[in-house]
């Protein structure tokens, strides 16, 4: 039988939650293949530290990784986080759900949107949201995780997590060196490049050389070698999201402790609330064109809650992604790869798809050009897709008590962005490619949200009996009520959870 020619070594250059989850998944998913994992971090490079959100998908990472979720929650001071409770978007005073999970059911085979919309052409007062078992826990601020032993009206939930990232870095820290992950504490000072233009070996600050097949840059921002070393083209978005500054702020606990993440928007930008255990994690993402960094602050001291307990931090970024994720012997993950803002929690998604993309595609030492062609493919769909579910947050607004909020009456948006919601105006469709990480439910939530409603809904949703189904959706709307009323609070799920 002829043998395949893996890749042998490996070098992660960068730790922080990207370098340490790049690691554990390589780890994880070679351990049985004579590979070696080395990963390399800075001791001079801070880790920023703030609470992190994250999405249903992390779950199924925990269970990839065969980690135990209460010994990770219990590490990481997690909460439980059952959607986004966007405040003040459409217009100050206004406020809407983008819940994770199921949104009713289908109806004689039509989407549940289509018969709910046709109940708000008939004046019904009921919103899209209401029928989501996420949305109808969040309210009371209680928890309940969904059982597939035990099915229920609130079995359609989802959940993810808020977690500290720099515990979790640490946790995978562990994870890895169990793992056998070889962990160097040293400054890379640069990369040389072979004749083919091939990374060739690091040299550290000490002198010393370290080489191996294949590299991984999880620098950040720096991009030393995706960007610094091979000179691969950033692609620039601010055009679409010019928010590029935030400022980030730990406080204490005052209340009580909600299942979900808080998106405010602001005069210049919004402002994020995520509960932790044993602390919120706030930020103010906003454009530095239109404001200044003591303004900056000064509004997001306005929307805190409880004693300051940190140092303000301010971090710059510019939102857009590579031309190459993967190029040549290097494969870009995290912020060294793009930046797409907060807004939905999908830094972490992006990062862990990036290594899950590159395990399906994994590497012989021949570097055929046809994986890592495809590779690039589906990360440019990634990045794409989620960047026309953010722009779609702003670009409907109504808000005009600023510069920032008019400037969007202006703004260019993605081609294929406007063509999603010309053809949603039309009849409600969502026609949207098949590896958007958003579903159906969750481009709906958000259109509607803000403000977006189709001019019409399909028309077979006549063939079923209206009156029924009015009836139908008014008793699910009380029964998810009551049974999200009777359920645990988020505090006393996790109480229990942990004891």
């Amino acid at each position: 039988m002829a043998e395949y020619n893996n890749v042998k070594s490996i070098i992660i250059v960068g730790g922080g939650t990207a370098g340490w989850m790049s690691a554990a998944i390589l780890a994880r998913s070679t351990e049985h293949l004579p590979c070696t994992i080395t990963l390399v971090e800075s001791p001079n490079i801070p880790t920023v530290g703030v609470g992190e959100s994250t999405i249903p998908s992390f779950l199924d990472l925990l269970d990839y990784l065969k980690i135990s979720k209460k010994d990770f929650i219990a590490y990481t001071n997690s909460t439980f986080k059952l959607g986004i409770k966007f405040i003040d978007w459409l217009k100050i005073g206004d406020q809407y759900w983008h819940p994770f999970g199921s949104i009713g059911a289908k109806i004689d085979g039509v989407s549940f949107y289509h018969h709910w919309l046709k109940s708000k052409f008939n004046c019904e007062s009921s919103e899209f949201s209401d029928f989501s078992p996420s949305v109808a826990l969040a309210e009371y601020g209680h928890f309940l995780a969904p059982s597939k032993s035990s099915k229920s009206i609130l079995s359609e939930a989802a959940y993810a997590l808020h977690l500290d990232s720099e515990k979790t870095a640490q946790y995978l820290n562990k994870y890895c060196i169990e793992k056998g992950v070889k962990h160097v504490l040293a400054d890379v000072n640069r990369a040389t490049l072979d004749e083919q233009g091939m990374i060739d070996r690091l040299i550290l600050d000490s002198g010393e050389n370290l080489v191996a097949d294949l590299y991984i840059d999880c620098t950040g921002h720096a991009g030393l070698l995706i960007d610094k070393t091979l000179k691969v083209e950033y692609i620039d978005w601010m055009r679409y999201l010019p928010v590029d500054k935030a400022i980030v702020v730990h406080t204490d606990h005052n209340g009580p402790l909600s299942p979900y993440t808080k998106a405010k928007a602001l005069e210049y930008g919004w402002c994020w609330n995520i509960p932790l255990r044993n602390r919120l994690g706030n930020g103010y993402v906003y454009s530095s064109k239109f404001c200044d960094d003591n303004k900056a602050l000064e509004s997001l001291c306005k929307n805190i809650t409880g004693k300051v307990i940190t140092e303000p931090r301010t971090l710059r970024f510019k939102t857009g992604k590579r031309k190459h994720f993967w190029y040549k012997n290097c494969v870009s993950v995290g912020l060294s790869s793009g930046f797409l803002e907060p807004l939905e929690s999908t830094g972490i998604y992006l990062a862990m798809k990036s290594m899950l993309n590159l395990v399906e595609n994994f590497p012989s030492s021949t570097y055929e050009q046809s994986l890592i062609d495809e590779y690039n493919r589906l990360m440019h769909i990634e990045f794409d897709c989620i960047r026309d579910f953010i722009v779609a947050h702003y670009c409907l607004t109504k808000r005009d008590d600023s510069d920032f909020w008019r400037s969007w009456k202006e703004r260019e948006i993605p081609d294929s962005l406007r063509t999603k919601l010309d053809v949603f105006s039309a009849n409600g469709q969502i026609f949207k490619n098949p590896m958007d990480l958003f579903s159906e439910e969750s481009w709906w939530a958000v259109l509607e949200g803000m403000g977006l409603r189709p001019r019409q809904y399909l028309p077979n949703v006549d063939s079923s009996d209206y009156m029924r189904v009015r009836d139908s959706m008014q008793r699910g709307v009380m029964a998810l009520r009551n049974a999200a009323k009777m359920a645990p609070t988020h505090a006393q799920f996790i109480d229990k959870l942990l004891k």
